[in-house]
């Protein structure tokens, strides 16, 4: 009962905190998640117009969608654009560090997928672009699917949820974990790992994050 009430309460201050992963019928938005990488000399960031060109001056020379630019440690670099068709990548990033042959970047993104298509599928771990652990809050209705997943919240049984699409054992109860991974897109690949939270007979609230594979045309 206390791991219960431990958990709402936790589920209660994620949904007061998760501005920036929403989902509609025709689209899924992943926000606030931590970003951190490594760029070598000559190369950009997959799917972006963020080139790292090398050192001069003692400053780090970037290329942001053709235009050069020279940065120090903690100078900003964003980016926003199309990874792919109706696949919208936000960078807001702060140089780290750089040498000759690196530069290395931290900050948060966005990954924003119009129209997706959900599929079970196997996840190409070794992508260009991977983004971890970005948080969800979804309240499902019944009859309706979990956002980006082929399942659906079909009832509830006395203190469960039945899940439809589940290989197995359609039944949760508040704080099992629901775990999905498959495509989103074509060249979009979703883990899902979230808990169950409120369950009524109308509606099904989760909480937990999503780890996005892309890659980029």
């Amino acid at each position: 009962m206390v791991r219960k009430c431990v958990f709402l309460a936790v589920l209660g201050l994620l949904m007061l905190l998760v501005a920036g992963c929403s989902s509609q019928a025709n689209e899924l938005s992943y926000g606030n998640i931590l970003y951190e990488t490594g760029v070598s000399a000559g190369e950009s960031i997959p799917g972006t117009e963020l080139k790292y060109v090398g050192l001069a001056d003692g400053r780090a020379q970037v290329l942001i969608k053709g235009q050069q630019a020279a940065k120090q440690k903690g100078d900003s670099l964003s980016w926003k654009g199309s990874v792919r068709d109706d696949v919208d990548l936000e960078l807001a990033l702060r140089v780290l560090w750089y040498t000759e042959d690196t530069l290395r970047v931290a900050g948060t993104a966005k990954v924003t997928v119009r129209n997706p298509n959900p599929v079970k599928a196997e996840i190409p771990e070794d992508a260009p672009l991977h983004f971890a652990n970005a948080p969800v809050v979804y309240t499902v209705k019944r009859g309706d699917y979990i956002p980006g997943t082929t399942l659906e919240y079909l009832e509830r049984s006395e203190e469960e949820a039945k899940l439809g699409g589940v290989d197995g054992y359609p039944y949760f109860k508040t704080g099992d974990s629901v775990v999905w991974e498959g495509q989103i897109h074509d060249g979009v690949y979703l883990q899902l790992n979230v808990r169950v939270g409120v369950i009524t007979e109308g509606t099904l609230t989760l909480a937990g994050t999503a780890n996005l594979w892309i890659l980029p045309q």
